[in-house]
C-alpha cells in the first residue's frame, strides 16, 4: 500500500543500493596505481578460498560460536534474576545497568580492557604482587582477550531478550512444577527454557 513505500524506499536506498554496490565492488580488482579496474570477475572469490583465509573463517567462527555460549550461559541467570524481581522500580535500575555500557564510546571501552589487560596491566600487576605468577602473561592480543572484549560487548544483547522472555513466563507455572516435585534443574530445563525459547534465539541470533 502506499504507507509502507516511504519505509521500503528508505530500505532501498540505504540497505539495497550499498549492498549491490559492495557486490559489484567485489567482482573487481584493484590495480597497481591503487584505481580500481572495472573488469568483472571472480578472482576475489577465488583468493578468498586460500588456506590462509579459510583458517582465519574457522577461527572467526569458533570465536563466535564460543562467544555465544559463553553469553548465554551468563545471560540467563542475570536475565533470571533481573526478572525475579518484585519491584519495578528495581528491575527498571538493572535493566539500566545492564545497558549502561552503550553510554561509553566502544573505542574508550577497548583501550580500558588494554590497561587491563596488557603485560603491564593491572591484571599482571595484581597477579605479579600476589604471588601467583612470576612473570606477566601474555594476555592482550590473544584468543583469550578476544574472546573477554567479545563477551564483554555482546552480553547486553543476550540478556536483554532474555529478560523480555522470562519476564512475561507466569510464576504459577514454576511454583506448579516444584509442587509436582521437580528439583530446581528439573525446573530450569523443562519450564523456564522452554518458555523462554524465543528469547533464547534472539539472544543467540544478535550475539552470534
Amino acid at each position: 500500500s502506499f504507507w509502507v513505500l516511504p519505509a521500503f524506499t528508505w530500505l532501498f536506498l540505504l540497505i539495497a543500493v550499498p549492498l549491490a554496490f559492495v557486490f559489484i565492488l567485489s567482482l573487481v580488482r584493484r590495480n597497481p596505481a591503487g584505481g580500481i579496474d572495472w573488469v568483472l570477475g571472480v578472482s576475489n572469490y577465488v583468493r578468498a578460498l586460500d588456506p590462509l583465509y579459510l583458517w582465519i573463517y574457522w577461527r572467526s567462527l569458533l570465536l563466535a560460536l564460543a562467544t555465544t555460549l559463553i553469553c548465554l550461559v551468563l545471560g540467563f541467570p542475570v536475565a533470571h534474576f533481573i526478572a525475579q524481581q518484585p519491584s519495578a522500580a528495581l528491575r527498571n535500575l538493572l535493566l539500566f545497568l545492564v545497558t549502561l555500557p552503550f553510554w561509553t564510546s566502544f573505542l574508550i571501552r577497548t583501550y580500558a580492557w588494554i590497561l587491563l589487560l596488557r603485560t603491564e596491566g593491572i591484571l599482571n600487576n595484581a597477579l605479579l604482587a600476589l604471588g601467583i605468577v612470576q612473570q606477566p602473561l601474555p594476555l592482550l592480543y590473544s584468543n583469550f582477550a578476544i574472546l573477554t572484549g567479545l563477551v564483554y560487548t555482546e552480553l547486553p544483547f543476550m540478556i536483554l531478550p532474555l529478560y523480555t522472555a522470562l519476564e512475561r513466563i507466569d510464576p504459577s507455572q514454576v511454583e506448579a512444577s516444584s509442587d509436582l516435585g521437580c528439583t530446581g534443574w528439573q525446573t530450569f530445563w523443562r519450564v523456564l527454557v522452554p518458555l523462554s525459547r524465543h528469547g533464547i534465539t534472539a539472544g543467540v541470533v544478535l550475539v552470534f
